[in-house]
This record gives structure tokens, C-alpha cells and sequence, in this order.
């Protein structure tokens, strides 16, 4: 019985061990710059905030959330197969895709605080 557990553990330990061997992906032949892939997920995020109000608008109900991605795509001329392909690899990398989302959020952040005042400004004039 000692010897299966201690087989049971061996094969654990060896499996553990080559499966955290090179977990990263290769390259993709196209691949997004980091820049220009940060910019269309900022957009991304956008056009999920638009889609999220959009659901009480009854002239805008035909467009879906696929539409919308897909205009974002089309804005930046990326085929979906490469999107997709740009967005694992880059997840492949935790931390680097961490600091890029940081970025992104530190941007929309922006966005945000350059409307808020306008719109503060609407409300005192009505």
C-alpha cells in the first residue's frame, strides 16, 4: 500500500512539475502592438457601456453587443481571428496584461473625469 501512495505521489510531483514547464504561447504572425491593442480595449470597454444603456432605447435595441464589437474592429481594420489571437497571447502573460489593464482603466478614468464636469455644469443650468 506505501509503495502505490508513494508511486501516486511521484506521478503527482512529476505531472506538477512539467506541466508548469513553458506555459506561454507562441507569437501569433500577426500580433496587435500593445499600444493600439490598449486602445481598442478601451474602446471595447466603451462600447460595453453603451450596449448597457442602450437596453432601454427602443430605436437602438437592433444593434447587439456582436455589432458593437464589431465596429470596434472595424474602426482599427483587425480582423476578429487576429483580436482573438492578440487577446490570448497577451492573457498568456499575467503580469503584463495586468499592467496594460491598468493602463486601460487609468484612461477611461480620464474619459470619466473630463465628462463629469460637463455634466455637473448641465444639471446647475436646468
Amino acid at each position: 500500500m506505501k509503495q502505490w501512495i508513494g508511486i501516486v505521489l511521484f506521478m503527482v510531483f512529476v505531472t506538477s512539475m512539467t506541466s508548469c514547464y513553458n506555459t506561454t504561447l507562441p507569437k501569433p504572425d500577426k500580433l496587435i502592438s500593445k499600444n493600439k491593442f490598449v486602445k481598442m480595449m478601451v474602446d471595447i470597454y466603451l462600447v460595453q457601456g453603451i450596449n448597457n444603456g442602450l437596453s432601454s432605447k427602443n430605436e437602438l435595441k437592433k444593434l447587439t453587443q456582436t455589432d458593437l464589437y464589431y465596429s470596434v474592429l472595424k474602426k482599427y481594420s483587425v480582423p476578429d481571428t487576429v483580436f482573438i489571437r492578440s487577446l490570448i497571447y497577451y492573457s498568456s502573460f499575467p503580469k503584463e496584461y495586468e499592467k496594460m489593464h491598468v493602463e486601460i482603466m487609468d484612461i477611461l478614468n480620464q474619459s470619466e473625469l473630463q465628462i463629469k464636469p460637463q455634466q455637473k455644469l448641465d444639471l446647475k443650468t436646468k
